[in-house]
């Protein structure tokens, strides 16, 4: 029974983690790709249509998109799985693993807050085991990965937005 307590608040702990990461990456999904078609578009126009631009622009253009739409997929993914990430945390927390602790701390019951070097053990176990306990392999892999794609979409829409405004610029002195 206690076992089940803890892994019902892991699972809470969990699945509010995945909620505010899914309202994040939403948000950076479209800012990325209106960022990135104003900067193709005036890159478009700046360089006459060519097949360079198409080709190059396009790919540098895109590149925020795809982080944030990457990080998209995995937080749905992981929220698709949702109704069973108690029963595999469960499952989990009864087996014998050197990285449970990283969802519990055993001396309260409480779930404990998790850093990214403590992430790195349970998810390298988790792999293991992904077909067994897909709900928790999805969500720690999305809790672990989703942030450092925000990191690369953000900065790629600054270098993006950068590029738009000195074409802009150039274009219109031109």
């Amino acid at each position: 029974m206690e076992t089940e307590l803890v892994a019902r608040r892991a699972g809470d702990g969990l699945k509010t983690t995945l909620r505010r990461l899914a309202s994040l990456v939403g948000g950076l999904v479209v800012l990325a790709l209106l960022i990135g078609a104003a900067t193709f578009a005036t890159g478009w126009w700046v360089f006459d249509g060519s097949t360079s631009w198409l080709v190059l622009g396009g790919l540098i253009c895109v590149t925020p998109a795809a982080a944030a739409g990457l990080a998209w997929l995995m937080v749905h993914g992981a929220a698709r799985y949702a109704p069973r990430l108690i029963a595999d945390i469960g499952t989990f927390l009864k087996s014998p693993s050197p990285s449970a602790d990283v969802l519990i701390d055993y001396d309260t019951g409480q779930p404990i807050s998790m850093s990214a070097k403590r992430m790195n053990g349970l998810s390298a176990d988790l792999s293991t085991r992904r077909s067994e306990l897909p709900a928790l392999w999805l969500g720690v892999r999305a809790i672990r990965l989703v942030p450092a794609l925000a990191a690369i979409t953000f900065l790629g829409m600054l270098v993006v937005g950068g590029l738009g405004t000195i074409l802009l610029i150039g274009g219109v002195i031109d």
